[in-house]
C-alpha cells in the first residue's frame, strides 16, 4: 500500500511517500521552487517523489493532510469570541509564511483533491484524509522511533489550535492525555521574541538561540513573569505582554513588553548587550518549560522512553536540559521537526493508528531524496564547461584538501530531509583552524557571527571531545554537547561562546563514504572532527548537481568534492 503525505499553505511544504509501513521519499517543496520555507502547494515534490520511487499517481491507494481545516474553524470562532473586540483585528491579517487570508488558506486545503485530479489529469477527485496537526507530528516521531511504546511531547507554534500535546503511543496507536490550546504557546513566545530582536518570527529562531550564548542573566527573574507555570503541568502566557493572539503577525508584542525590556530593535540596527541578554533570557524560560513538560509527562505514563517533535523541538539547547533534567532513558527526538515532517507523520499516523497496521520502519537516516550518478554530474560540468578531474578516492582526496584549510563543497549519495546537511549536502572545512568560522562566513555563508557551526564527529570517537547529555548519540544534529575542556583549543571553530557544540555524529553503517571522509581527515590531522554547515547561500539546501556547482562558481569556496569529481576554483574563475 502506498500512502502520499502532505503538507503545505503554512510553511516548510512537503510531501512523503510511504510503502506498507516503510519510508521511501521524503521532500521538500523550497528544495524545487528554491522558496526558503515555502508555503506554496509541493507538486514539484509530488511529481519527483512518484519519480523516484517508478509509479504514478493513480498507484497511490491513499492521500493524507498534516491539517484538518474544519477543526481550525471552530477553534478559530471560539478564540475570537473570547478575546473580542481587540481579536476582530484577525479577520484581516494574514498567517502562514506567505500572504495567505484565513479564507484563501481554508479554501486551498478543502480543495487539495481537485488540485491533485486536474493537475494529473485523472478522472476523478482523489479522497484526501486529514489528520491533526498535533497527531501528524506525534505521528511522524513515535512510529518511526525504536520504542514500542512511549510519551510523546509536541511543542509547536499552533496546530489548528492546539500549540502542545502530551501523548502516549504504545504499539500501533497513539492517545492524548493533554492539549494546550492558543494562544498559550512557546514557538509564538519564541516567535514574538524573535521578531522583537529584528528578526524574521517563524524562521529566525535558531539566530536567537545562537544569541544566548553571548547573554547575561539581567532579565531572568524579570521573564519569570511572562509564563505561568500550572500544577497540572500546562503553562499560561501572560497576555499582557502579547498582541499576536488579537492581531495575528502583524503586532506581536504589546508596548507593555516594550516599557519593560526596551524598543524593538529594526533588522538593521546594531547589536548591544541588551539583545543578547533578551535572547538569553527567552532561551531560559523555554528550556525550563520544557523540562516542566517533560517532567509532568514522565509522572503521567510512567514510561522510560520519550519521543519529541514539533517546530521548538529543533531547540537542541532545551532538548539537552529535557534529557539532562527528566528520569526518562531513552530518547528519540524527530530530526524534521518543522512541519515538513508533518507529511510524514499523516501517512504514518494513517496507516498505523487509522488502518491498525503494526509493521515499523525505524527512522536510521534523513537522507530521503534525489540522488545523481557520475554520468548526470559529468553532463552538467561539461555543460558549463568546467576544468575537473575524476577521483580514485574521493574521501581521502577531499579530507586532504580539508585539513589544508580549504573550503569544501561535499555533494554526495541522497538529499537529506529537514534543516540540517547531514554529510550528503554539506560544505566541510577543517574545526581546528580558530579564523575558520569567520572566514567561511565571509567567504560563503554570510551569517551573523553569533552563529555556531556543528561538528561531525566518528560515532566512536565522541566521548574524547564532547560530554553528551547522559551519553546521548546525535546523528541527525539535534543534541547539544559540551566541549571537553581540553578539546576547545584543539577544535575552536566549532566550540561555541557557552562552551557548547550541535553535535552530528557519524555512523560508519548509516553513512559510510561521510565516515571515510573525517576517518581520512584524522589520519592527516589526528583529529575525528570536522566542521559540517549546509550547502547552501542564504538559500534552500541545494538539490541537484546545477544547483551546487552555481553556488560554488558564485561563492568563495575552494573545493567542490561532487560525485567521484573534484573542482577547483582557482581552475574555474567566473
Amino acid at each position: 500500500m502506498y500512502i502520499l503525505g502532505l503538507s503545505a499553505f503554512a510553511h516548510e511544504s512537503s510531501c512523503s511517500l510511504i510503502k506498507d509501513g516503510e519510508i521511501r521519499v521524503v521532500l521538500e517543496e523550497e528544495r524545487f521552487n528554491r522558496e526558503k520555507h515555502t508555503s506554496k502547494f509541493p507538486i514539484n515534490a509530488i511529481e519527483q517523489c512518484l519519480s523516484i520511487e517508478g509509479i504514478t499517481i493513480s498507484e497511490i491507494d491513499k492521500i493524507t493532510f498534516f491539517w484538518r481545516p474544519m477543526k481550525e474553524v471552530t477553534g478559530n470562532i471560539i478564540h475570537v469570541i473570547r478575546y473580542l473586540p481587540e481579536s476582530l483585528n484577525l479577520l484581516r491579517t494574514h498567517s502562514g509564511s506567505d500572504e495567505w487570508s484565513f479564507l484563501k488558506r481554508f479554501w486551498s486545503k478543502q480543495n487539495i483533491g481537485r488540485k491533485i485530479k486536474n493537475h494529473f489529469g485523472l478522472n476523478k477527485t482523489p479522497v484526501i484524509n486529514y489528520i491533526e496537526h498535533p497527531l501528524s507530528h506525534a505521528g511522524s516521531a513515535f512510529f518511526v522511533s525504536p520504542f514500542h511504546d512511549a510519551a510523546i511531547l509536541t511543542i509547536d507554534g499552533r496546530g489548528e489550535s492546539t500549540t502542545t500535546m502530551l501523548a502516549v503511543g504504545r504499539a500501533n496507536k497513539i492517545e492524548k492525555i493533554k492539549e494546550i490550546k492558543v494562544p498559550h504557546s512557546l514557538g509564538h513566545l519564541y516567535a514574538a521574541v524573535t521578531d522583537h530582536l529584528g528578526f524574521r518570527p517563524f524562521f529566525d529562531e535558531w539566530k536567537v538561540m545562537g544569541m544566548a550564548a553571548y547573554g547575561k542573566n539581567t532579565y531572568i527573574n524579570d521573564f519569570k513573569d511572562i509564563v505561568f507555570f500550572k500544577e497540572d503541568g500546562g503553562f499560561q502566557l501572560n497576555l499582557k505582554y502579547f498582541k499576536f493572539h488579537t492581531h495575528s503577525r502583524d503586532v506581536w508584542l504589546s508596548d507593555s513588553f516594550a516599557e519593560r525590556y526596551g524598543p524593538k530593535r529594526r533588522h538593521d540596527d546594531p547589536y548591544n548587550q541588551r539583545h543578547y541578554d533578551l535572547a538569553f533570557a527567552l532561551q531560559s524560560l523555554v528550556e525550563k518549560a520544557g523540562v516542566i513538560l517533560a517532567n509532568h509527562l514522565h509522572h503521567a505514563t510512567g514510561l522510560k522512553n520519550l519521543c519529541m517533535n514539533g517546530g521548538v523541538v529543533l531547540n537542541c539547547l532545551m532538548n539537552k536540559k529535557i534529557i539532562e533534567k527528566t528520569p526518562f532513558e531513552n530518547f528519540f527526538f524527530q530530526p524534521i521537526a518543522s512541519d515538513a515532517g508533518t507529511s510524514l507523520g499523516s501517512a504514518l499516523y494513517y496507516y498505523h493508528h487509522v488502518l491498525n497496521n503494526n509493521s515499523r520502519d525505524q527512522f536510521k537516516s534523513a537522507s530521503l531524496g534525489c540522488e545523481f550518478n557520475n554520468d548526470q554530474i559529468e553532463q552538467i560540468m561539461n555543460e558549463k564547461k568546467l576544468k575537473y578531474v575524476k577521483s580514485n578516492n574521493i574521501a581521502k582526496d577531499a579530507a586532504q584538501y580539508i585539513a589544508d584549510g580549504k573550503i569544501v563543497g561535499w555533494f554526495q549519495g541522497k538529499m537529506e530531509a529537514g534543516p540540517r546537511a547531514l554529510g550528503h549536502r554539506s560544505i566541510t572545512v577543517n574545526p581546528m583552524d580558530p579564523d575558520m568560522k569567520k572566514r567561511l562566513n565571509d567567504r560563503v555563508k554570510k551569517r551573523e557571527f553569533f552563529r555556531p557551526f556543528a561538528p561531525s564527529v566518528l560515532e566512536e570517537r565522541v566521548d574524547e571531545y564532547f560530554v553528551m547529555p547522559k551519553g546521548q548519540l546525535s546523528p541527525f544534529m539535534i543534541l547539544v554537547g559540551e566541549v571537553r575542556e581540553d578539546k576547545k583549543n584543539v577544535i575552536p571553530a566549532v566550540t561555541h561562546a557557552d562552551g557548547t557544540a550541535r553535535v552530528h555524529t557519524v555512523n560508519r553503517d548509516i553513512n559510510p563514504l561521510y565516515w571515510e571522509l573525517i576517518r581520512e581527515f584524522e589520519k592527516i590531522t589526528g583529529v575525528p572532527v570536522i566542521l559540517n554547515t549546509s550547502f547552501n547561500e542564504n538559500e534552500p539546501i541545494v538539490r541537484t548537481p546545477d544547483e551546487a556547482l552555481n553556488c560554488f562558481l558564485r561563492t568563495d569556496f575552494d573545493v567542490l568534492s561532487i560525485g567521484d569529481y573534484i573542482v577547483l576554483k582557482k581552475d574555474n574563475r567566473v
